[in-house]
């Protein structure tokens, strides 16, 4: 999972559990982020308007509950355009989604920068507000079976188009999912793995969404495999597959973060 969408949904899960709890907000931060500021709608006041800034997590989820948030969740889109604009930053549009009261409803956009002195990520979120929402908040379904699904199917297809080390990534995320497999302390380089605080059937599912989600930029899913499809005459096998691989991961971070 890339980092963008990783930071939303810790944020969410973090919110949403705060609000349910009715514990401390806690949140910790990538090392590879060196910032993350939030900018409110502007609020008219009795002379002017006043815009809020927030200068990290805590601070920003503080100012949400004053002004009356009863509910987070985090969305993203099911399919993109291009998949392979998915290895570069700010093309992803996953955002937060706040209701607070007085039927007012806003989404949060995330703009990443990098920062080539600290060589980490500067972060900026911006609300904007939802003009005719729905009337009820996104709900979503558990969606383990399709998932599985797809899972052993592009495993047995990365088979054949001779990239197994993804075909093993695939296995490897349907037996996390499935409970065959225990979900590791670290990665494989040593740096520590950070979930968001999950039942244990989220948090397989989560983890599974992570792993399984090979849409980058070079040595990606989107790198070779798709020519290798095309040398095998498979691209229509390639193009529905990788579809709803990328469908099925993004339902099961969806109800993993939102329906814990």
């Amino acid at each position: 999972m890339n980092g963008e969408m990783h930071q939303i949904c810790m944020l969410v899960n973090a919110a949403r559990n705060s609000i349910t709890t009715k514990k401390e907000f806690t949140y910790l931060c990538d090392d590879y982020v060196n910032s993350v500021k939030f900018c409110f709608l502007p609020h008219k006041t009795l002379f002017r308007e006043k815009s809020v800034e927030a200068g990290d997590p805590q601070e920003w989820f503080r100012y949400c509950m004053e002004k009356g948030v009863y509910d987070i969740k985090f969305l993203t889109p099911l399919q993109v355009p291009d998949r392979a604009l998915l290895g570069f930053s700010n093309v992803h549009r996953s955002c937060i989604l706040t209701a607070y009261k007085k039927d007012l409803v806003t989404y949060w956009i995330a703009t990443w920068e990098f920062d080539k002195d600290q060589k980490k990520w500067n972060v900026v979120y911006q609300e904007y507000q939802w003009d005719n929402p729905p009337s009820t908040m996104p709900q979503f379904e558990n969606n383990s079976k399709e998932f599985k699904d797809i899972l052993l199917r592009i495993g047995e297809f990365a088979d054949q188009i001779e990239f197994k080390n993804f075909g093993d990534i695939f296995r490897n995320a349907y037996d996390i999912l499935s409970g065959k497999s225990e979900i590791p302390n670290q990665y494989p380089g040593g740096r520590p793995i950070h979930l968001p605080d999950l039942s244990e059937e989220n948090k397989r599912m989560f983890y599974a969404s992570s792993i399984a989600d090979v849409f980058g930029a070079m040595g990606s899913w989107n790198d070779g495999p798709p020519y290798s499809a095309h040398e095998k005459g498979l691209d229509d096998d390639y193009e529905k597959l990788s579809n709803e691989l990328l469908k099925q991961i993004r339902l099961a971070a969806l109800y993993a973060i939102n329906e814990n």
